[in-house]
């Protein structure tokens, strides 16, 4: 009489279906959010005992800056702008008084595919000469004096 056994299912060929099913893959492309789809780009500008600084959220249509402008002897402007091939957005600002320090958020539209690819971040003194400036992407910042 032949003994009735119950073989185990290889561990590959499991993976291999689970895989085939899209099991193993995860979320189609589109709809999860990963840190590489939405990078985060840090700024900070010192001018005197002054400093802007803050970061750039990077999303598929529009960016989003956080940060603080410091002013310690003298008023201090932030001055945010930002731009790609089918958009160019309206300038926006926070000032800082002397002896103050100003939170903002800045949040900068661009309803074209890509989004916006050039973000200008501009730190101006209180008798509005330009100090510095970040020219930045998804890939960083460069402080332009």
């Amino acid at each position: 009489m032949k003994k009735n056994t119950v073989k185990a299912f290889p561990v590959v060929s499991i993976a291999a279906i689970l895989a085939a099913l899209g099991m193993l893959t995860g979320p189609a492309a589109g709809y999860a959010s990963t840190p590489a789809a939405h990078p985060v780009t840090p700024f900070r500008m010192e001018y005197g005992a002054g400093v802007l600084e803050g970061s750039i959220s990077w999303n598929a249509r529009s960016i989003h800056t956080t940060g603080s402008v410091n002013a310690v002897s003298a008023k201090k402007t932030a001055v945010f702008q930002g731009e790609s091939p089918h958009c160019i957005s309206s300038v926006e600002t926070r000032t800082a008084s002397v002896g103050d320090t100003r939170k903002f958020v800045v949040d900068i539209p661009c309803d074209a595919p890509g989004g916006i690819t050039i973000a200008y971040v501009e730190l101006w003194d209180f008798d509005n000469s330009y100090l510095h400036r970040a020219i930045c992407t998804r890939n960083g910042c460069t402080i332009k004096d």
